[in-house]
């Protein structure tokens, strides 16, 4: 069994938390911005060619954040793996997932 500080997991959620928020609202501002770049062309009468690169670029941009937040939620699982092995596996530290044995129970059914 590993043996973490409590202090330690509250920095871990306290951080794991702030990146979650902060990834999802890159996703929302890029969303946000893709359909803005959309109102602005058609009420400015732009062609489609006109704007379709830069698009592309949004679009991209997008996908980007949102493989980076699939990255995020492996990393999460795992901190939530390593959680259910340690001294702090009762312990809730508000993750977005929930407790971590029961994010561990439904990737791997693991007797502790």
């Amino acid at each position: 069994m590993f043996q973490i500080k409590q202090t330690v997991g509250s920095v871990v959620a306290a951080d794991t938390q702030s990146s979650i928020e902060a990834l999802d609202r890159a996703v929302a501002q890029q969303s946000r911005m893709c359909a803005s770049v959309i109102e602005a062309a058609h009420d400015s009468h732009l062609a489609i060619a006109t704007t379709q690169p830069l698009l592309d670029a949004l679009s991209a941009s997008v996908r980007g954040l949102v493989e980076s937040r699939a990255s995020l939620v492996e990393a999460v699982k795992q901190v939530a793996i390593i959680q259910a092995k340690s001294n702090l596996r009762e312990t809730g530290f508000g993750c977005p997932s929930g407790s971590a044995s029961r994010v561990v129970e439904e990737i791997i059914p693991i007797n502790v």
